[in-house]
């Protein structure tokens, strides 16, 4: 599985085209509707900025934003494959056949793992990788911000800027973190942010 992240392709993407068959146009890894790699018997995967999605009769019309959405998305799909489908697999067998196509996953629309239950409730399930477009967030500064959510509730200023700052905190990986970023904000908000160089 190669995953990479910014604004440029990695240089391990790049350089890989004798044996990854990668798009012209911005030099990603081609993959089939289930994230598997355009002709290695489905069994290297790709996601994430280094991926774009070709199906069989046409190029999608639009390539998937390059946000962590898509790639958190992606690696949901793809982990539902493995421990639902692909665990039996025996990849180190001789004869190379070809991975079999996975069954249907629910796609992930809620991004808290607390409440991946609820999917099933709104979401239909699909063999193939389905992308939710779960809107965007942006905070502009310390007290305003631009939100979408799910396309249905757009927001700007405070609103949202306190959206941006509870999904943030949702996302941080220790509770540490949950209470340390809190507090440098407040420094920033009281103090200005430290722009000296050492």
């Amino acid at each position: 599985m190669i995953w990479s992240a910014g604004l440029a392709p990695v240089k391990f993407i790049e350089n890989s085209s004798n044996f990854l068959e990668l798009s012209q146009k911005g030099k990603k890894i081609i993959t089939d509707e289930y994230l598997r790699v355009k002709n290695k018997n489905g069994r290297i995967f790709a996601m994430g900025d280094c991926a774009t999605i070709h199906t069989e009769d046409t190029v999608r019309t639009s390539p998937l934003p390059a946000t962590a959405s898509v790639a958190e998305q992606q690696a949901l799909y793809l982990a539902e494959c493995f421990n639902l489908y692909y665990k039996e697999f025996n990849i180190d067998d001789d004869n190379k056949e070809n991975l079999p196509l996975p069954g249907k996953v629910v796609p992930s629309a809620i991004p808290y793992p607390s409440l991946h239950f609820m999917n099933s409730w709104c979401c239909t399930p699909s063999e193939k990788f389905v992308y939710i477009n779960r809107g965007g967030l942006v905070s502009l500064g310390m007290l305003s911000g631009v939100a979408d959510i799910y396309g249905v509730s757009k927001n700007k200023g405070l609103v949202a800027n306190l959206a941006w700052k509870s999904a943030y905190l949702t996302k941080q990986l220790s509770y540490s973190n949950m209470l340390l970023i809190p507090m440098y904000w407040f420094k920033a908000y009281t103090l200005g942010r430290d722009i000296s160089r050492f």
